[in-house]
């Protein structure tokens, strides 16, 4: 699992930025300071990973509400030989397999990368150069593991690999110990396989086709031979060249292991976002005929009221928003079926046939008549009738296409999305997302958009549930709601939400085009540790108390 995301010469951002990730993290800061770059540039590495490009303009995942315009645009200031840098941090304790075994001696693993564009001798910009991943590290606890960088042939080669970190003294003491004759290791022996591998270091490279390396490339100089040794013997006389043939062998292939781990590790988490811009997107008056999957079917939100068509647990949910207890509208979210009119022939015979069979008396057409000429047939029971006429309709394969709709409970009229106040467009897609998603990081802009205060403070419980109950998820919110701000503060005094829960973030504007990320902590009483940089949110107040 994430833990911490990184950025830095990144739009807004100058000096790289440390994000906390948390089950929820709040975005604050003036217009314009550069509280979407953040987003942005997860959308960036998500766009990234998925394509293999790094020049890139739309993305995916953010639709035509994130159109990052090129490298040359995204990069700060314009300046295209600055080094873009982004990384992420996770916590060992979420791996799984031989990466976890490998990493067991340390909570967190970091990792950052640099990514610019080829420069010539004077650092401009070679002409025609596309960007890509120049450097990356890969840190344990804050501590070096190893380094690489970008070289003319277009490899990442190692440059540094920190033998001494406990995650590679473990490493070393099971290769010793797992594929040699020798089930010991010395502090003399430690320092002769620190000779191996500062002589092995300049030998290793890789290649970058998406945004992580991809492995380390094996040696040539590997023997078929010594690829199907059990066991390297080390003998007496040998032991320094005997285990320095064992870790020239075996080291390369668990770095390889390694590398490869953590960069699926990311890419699964990348996978996760789940991105909802500020504008959501007003579907057709008929849903069921709408054409979706488009570029903003998910950033605009066009997915939600499909999702409402046909999940019905997730329209349960969402009706119980918008009744009296909440949005307190007279309107409910029902779904009717449209069938095919030419196809309703046979299970209408059917259910005829059963009213002529069962349900019918004859009654005289006048009174105190008992000859039966002229008498006439009469249902008994219409209502019973025509709910079994519909039953036989309704479990009929005929062709039907099931259509959402409004229900304006003070007329019982049919309305449709198109009918009611923008309030409801635009916070259906918000409720939908935090209902119907489960384990995804999720990154929204102004979810409170058109909403009464008291009902920003009302998305502020949609948030703690959707991420500390069953579902999971993780809410990345850039928002200027004050409102949804003192909902979770107070849930916090009441102890429905831990501090540890919650991150809260301001983007503050510095003089010079740059903007830095100011983390601002909470107790346990719900209060803030830190002040809000520029008196934000101090408005009301002023608006109080002026003039007295």
């Amino acid at each position: 699992m994430i833990k911490t995301l990184f950025t830095g010469n990144f739009k807004a951002f100058a000096e790289t930025q440390r994000i906390p990730i948390k089950p929820i993290t709040l975005i604050f800061g003036p217009n314009s300071a550069g509280k979407s770059s953040f987003i942005h540039s997860l959308a960036l590495a998500c766009e990234t990973e998925r394509t293999g490009r790094l020049d890139i303009f739309k993305t995916e995942v953010g639709g035509s509400a994130i159109d990052l315009g090129g490298f040359r645009q995204y990069i700060h200031r314009g300046e295209a030989r600055r080094r873009m840098e982004w990384g992420a941090e996770l916590e060992v304790s979420s791996l799984h397999g031989h990466l976890a075994e490998l990493l067991a001696s340390v909570k967190t693993l970091k990792v950052m990368l640099s990514v610019g564009v080829e420069l010539d001798n004077e650092e401009r910009p070679l002409p025609g150069s596309e960007p890509a991943v120049t450097a990356y590290e890969l840190m344990a606890d804050d501590q070096l593991l190893l380094r690489m960088s970008r070289r003319r042939d277009g490899k990442l080669r190692l440059d540094r690999l920190n033998h001494e970190h406990a995650v590679f003294r473990e490493v070393l003491k099971a290769i010793v110990t797992t594929t040699t004759t020798t089930d010991t290791i010395t502090t003399e022996d430690f320092e002769g396989i620190g000779e191996v591998i500062n002589d092995l270091v300049p030998e290793l490279s890789t290649y970058v086709t998406r945004l992580f390396p991809e492995g380390l490339s094996i040696r040539s100089s590997d023997t078929a031979e010594t690829e199907q040794a059990t066991l390297f013997p080390v003998s007496k006389g040998s032991r320094k060249e005997d285990l320095a043939n064992a870790i020239s062998f075996f080291l390369p292939r668990t770095l390889d292991e390694l590398i490869k781990g953590v960069g699926q590790a990311i890419s699964q988490e990348l996978k996760k976002l789940h991105y909802l811009g500020p504008l959501r997107s007003f579907p057709p008056r008929h849903l069921a005929f709408s054409q979706h999957e488009d570029a903003n079917w998910y950033a605009g939100g066009g997915y939600a009221w499909d999702v409402v068509r046909r999940d019905d647990h997730v329209r349960e949910a969402v009706n119980a928003w918008l009744g009296s207890d909440k949005l307190q509208t007279p309107y409910e979210l029902a779904v009717r079926s449209l069938l095919a009119l030419d196809q309703l022939h046979g299970p209408l015979e059917q259910g005829l046939e059963q009213v002529q069979d069962e349900g019918l008396d004859i009654e005289p057409d006048y009174d105190d008549t008992p000859d039966p000429i002229g008498a006439y047939p009469v249902i008994k029971d219409i209502e019973a009738e025509a709910n079994n006429l519909l039953a036989i309709i309704d479990e009929s394969d005929v062709d039907r296409i099931r259509e959402l709709v409004l229900i304006d409970q003070r007329s019982n009229t049919v309305v449709t999305h198109r009918d009611v106040g923008i309030g409801i467009t635009q916070v259906l897609p918000v409720l939908v997302t935090a209902y119907a998603s489960r384990n995804k990081l999720i990154a929204m802009e102004q979810p409170e958009i058109h909403l009464h205060p008291a009902l920003q403070a009302e998305l502020g419980d949609v948030f703690i549930e959707a991420a500390i109950g069953e579902q999971k998820n993780r809410f990345i919110l850039e928002t200027h709601s004050e409102h949804l701000i003192l909902r979770i503060l107070r849930r916090i005094r009441e102890g429905r939400l831990r501090p540890d829960d919650l991150s809260v973030l301001f983007v503050e504007p510095l003089p010079g085009r740059a903007s830095r990320i100011v983390e601002l902590r909470v107790d346990e009483e719900g209060d803030f540790i830190d002040r809000w940089p520029g008196g934000f949110f101090e408005e009301s107040y002023h608006e109080k108390f002026a003039g007295r």
